[in-house]
């Protein structure tokens, strides 16, 4: 076993330039594992997340999803440089299997250079991940949104034993997985395969046609010569193109949901009771006029559920303007008669007629009266009202009337039945309205809920801050899945040049122009990102599908956006480009004599 120590030790100080991008991309995964591991947990420890809404929870259950993949991921992407140091050290294990090394010698051979660069590179992943992370959630502090979210405390940084623990244990489990293929690829070497390299890759012909260039069919070659190091970069450039695809995707989902573009209002109270069905129109008035100079507009309302039509919800939308308000919109007033409620279709905020949904069905509330569509506008409502989106597939029918109809219709209601109303507000400043409501509202004895969707509410503003948080973790997320698949693809493609030498030296002075080897190197580059694209795009849609759709019940479709599906393509296309520019620097510095004496 000393001997074994003492080789590998040695084969790790000659591969100078190999083992440094391995132990980049051993460092590189440590970090991102580190920083999603603490930086979650920092994350729920501020912000509370298990009491927070069921979709908080959900959330969370989607980033230990994303966690598990991500595990698998940095092992895929880590790995080439482990299969790159057995194809180097395949002589010199033959040369140990000849004088007696057993497979367990050999396959521990691969697992002590992956100790050896995890000793040192998984604490100082997670010391860079820490300093990150530190600077990271300093700069996001600074921002009002996420002063906001967590209440002028800011995000703190959560570093406990048991956690760093974990960490270093998720690390570990991903530097074993990335070596465990290699191992067992070692310890299955004969030594006449071993000290023949050559015999194990046999080109196989699948009678496909060849390609009609040169270049292209030697290109092809050279992939058929050499699978496990093709293998390597295709699955290396997959890997990280699906995890980028599934956070670009997993990030729009969470921004959405805290969304407050496409609210349905800027501002309005919700006020509910049943005060023995009485109308509290007094109080109603207060509240519309507690700011002088800006009205609000008082509705009653009553939504109804009537079905389904080809699939969609189908809701009418009742509501009950005041006269002034009903005369302004409309442009006359509305008679009413005991038994009927005459309402006027307002097109601008429905989805459906009357007609499709039948005018003989219309009642108001459940059991009426009945409902006798006296008119049509195509103007909007008064101060922003709107119909509330919560349900995509639903289809909404709306239909007013003034409150003298309304009374006149003789409806009654009984004692402890909810009558609900709404006070509305075009405004962009929704704090001043909610400072001159609220002590009307404390001692009314109704339920109310303030709804602020303006840019200086609540709401709006914990979007801002949950929109600056996750984007700010997406890039970082994004940044070091990227970087660490750039220094496994730089390993494979440097360690390969200098494998292939001897071919190389050979295709020279067999009359090959420098100008045709670089078209050669570019179409082994743009054959394993084309596949790492092919396998990555549909593996990342798959695990986005799932994110979303089974585990945060969102449509995959409102998740997944131009930029989610461009961004891996531009990172697996500039990854590539720079491996082609590694690999012709490092041709134009061959001599061709020195690798005609190079052994294989």
């Amino acid at each position: 076993m000393r001997a074994i120590w003492s080789v590998t030790v040695r084969q790790l100080l000659r591969g100078k330039v190999s083992t440094g991008f391995a132990f980049l991309s051993v460092l590189l995964s440590s970090v991102l594992l580190s920083a999603v591991l603490l930086g979650g947990d920092s994350l729920v420890y501020t912000l509370n997340v298990k009491y927070y809404s069921e979709f908080a929870l959900v959330a969370l259950a989607a980033v230990k999803l994303l966690l598990c993949v991500l595990l698998a991921g940095t092992a895929l992407m880590i790995r080439g440089g482990f299969w790159l140091s057995l194809e180097r050290r395949t002589r010199m294990l033959g040369q140990l299997a000849s004088v007696g090394a057993t497979p367990a010698q050999l396959r521990a051979s691969v697992l002590l250079e992956a100790a050896l660069l995890g000793v040192v590179a998984i604490p100082l992943g997670m010391l860079f991940a820490v300093l990150g992370l530190q600077v990271g959630l300093w700069a996001m502090n600074q921002t009002l949104g996420i002063q906001t979210i967590t209440n002028g405390q800011g995000i703190q940084l959560i570093v406990q034993a048991d956690r760093l623990a974990a960490a270093a244990l998720w690390c570990t489990l991903a530097l074993l997985l990335a070596a465990w293929g290699p191992a067992r690829r070692a310890a299955r070497l004969s030594p006449m395969q071993a000290m023949r390299p050559q015999l194990q890759n046999v080109p196989k012909h699948k009678g496909k046609r060849a390609p009609a260039s040169a270049v292209r069919l030697l290109a092809k070659r050279g992939r058929q010569r050499a699978p496990g190091r093709y293998r390597v970069l295709s699955l290396g450039l997959g890997m990280s193109a699906a995890l980028i695809l599934m956070a670009f995707t997993f990030n729009r989902a969470l921004v959405r949901y805290y969304d407050v573009s496409h609210a349905p209002f800027p501002y309005r109270v919700y006020i509910w009771g049943d005060q023995y069905a009485q109308h509290p129109g007094e109080l109603l008035q207060q509240v519309a006029g507690a700011v002088p100079d800006k009205p609000g507009t008082v509705t009653e309302l009553h939504v109804r559920y009537y079905g389904l039509q080809e699939d969609q919800m189908v809701d009418t939308l009742q509501i009950v303007l005041e006269d002034a308000d009903f005369e302004a919109w409309y442009g006359q007033p509305l008679t009413g008669e005991e038994g009927t409620v005459p309402v006027v279709w307002a097109k601008a905020i429905s989805d459906i007629s009357p007609q499709k949904l039948g005018e003989e069905t219309l009642v108001w509330k459940f059991s009426g009266p009945q409902m006798v569509v006296a008119g049509t506008s195509d103007a909007p409502l008064p101060n922003g009202i709107r119909q509330d989106p919560s349900e995509e597939n639903r289809l909404v029918l709306a239909l007013v009337t003034s409150r003298s109809a309304f009374e006149a219709s003789g409806i009654s209601f009984g004692k402890g039945e909810i009558r609900s109303y709404t006070v509305y507000w075009d405004v962009r400043d929704g704090q001043e309205i909610t400072r001159a409501v609220e002590p009307i509202l404390a001692g009314c004895g109704l339920g109310y809920t303030i709804q602020d969707f303006t840019p200086t509410g609540h709401t709006y503003l914990v979007g801002n801050g949950v929109r600056i948080l996750l984007t700010v973790f997406c890039g970082g997320f994004a940044a070091v899945v990227l970087l660490t698949s750039t220094a496994n693809i730089l390993s494979t493609v440097s360690s390969g040049m200098l494998q292939r030498r001897r071919e190389l030296s050979l295709l020279l002075s067999a009359g090959m122009s420098r100008r045709q080897m670089t078209r050669m190197l570019a179409w082994e580059c743009l054959g394993y990102g084309v596949r790492g694209l092919l396998w990555g795009i549909p593996a990342g849609l798959l695990l986005a599908w799932l994110v979303t759709e089974v585990l945060m019940t969102l449509p995959l479709s409102s998740a997944l956006s131009p930029a989610a599906l461009l961004t891996p393509v531009v990172c697996v296309g500039a990854v590539s480009a720079l491996a082609l520019l590694v690999s012709l620097r490092m041709l134009r510095r061959f001599s061709i004599l020195e690798g005609l004496s190079q052994r294989d």
